[in-house]
């Protein structure tokens, strides 16, 4: 298989930390889907995101939840990180949901910092999206029964959690700063340590170092 995109992106990263999880071996091509690297990920994808999965038989996956379903089957119900039915399922699914809004939501409010000039920025989307991301995390604080989401065993919940946590405390330091979350911090540094997690540590990119000085309260 080959993973498409660079860690650096968090849905790269939860993709790329899963693949790991199940022991299941890739090649990577780290590429970042903006600039002179867009066409070569468009190769992939024709609208040009990431991540994209390139099956061993030429198949192409795309969208971070389409290829993790894919991973959840191909591992096997007695390993998925997801469950296969029921509430059990549903709760993951809910979970997920949540930090993956609170996730978008904080891009979208870093691409509007990023991309546009800081004159004519549109400060109530930003507030408002950052809204958003606090709600979502402290919404996801709330419903950690403790030692995982929902309770004695890992799941993707407690993976992609823990990636968007890291992302959003290196992208937003300030704002994270300030959220009342200690069991989703326990959570991102006890899995940053897990060998996984420490073998697709994202690259150092542009979105982060070119923000304006404003980005980081």
């Amino acid at each position: 298989m080959r993973l498409v995109g660079r860690y650096s992106s968090p849905f790269v990263r939860r993709v790329a930390v899963t693949l790991r999880h199940y022991d299941m071996a890739y090649d990577h091509l780290s590429v970042m889907p903006f600039g002179a690297g867009k066409a070569d990920v468009a190769r992939f994808n024709p609208i040009a995101r990431v991540p994209v999965l390139q099956l061993d038989d030429g198949e192409m996956l795309c969208d971070s939840t389409a290829i993790l379903d894919h991973l959840d089957e191909a591992a096997g119900p007695e390993r998925a990180l997801v469950p296969s039915y029921g509430k059990a399922r549903r709760q993951v699914l809910a979970l997920l949901a949540i930090a993956l809004g609170s996730n978008e939501k904080l891009v979208a409010a870093l691409y509007e910092r990023h991309f546009r000039p800081r004159e004519i920025w549109h400060q109530p989307w930003i507030e408002a999206c950052e809204g958003q991301v606090r709600d979502g995390y402290l919404w996801l604080e709330a419903h950690f029964t403790g030692p995982w989401f929902t309770g004695g065993s890992i799941t993707q919940a407690d993976l992609t959690t823990a990636v968007f946590w890291s992302f959003g405390m290196a992208k937003r330091p300030g704002l994270f700063a300030k959220l009342d979350c200690p069991n989703l911090r326990a959570l991102g540094e006890r899995l940053e340590v897990t060998p996984a997690f420490k073998a697709t540590q994202p690259e150092a990119e542009m979105l982060s170092s070119q923000l304006a000085d404003g980005s980081k309260s």
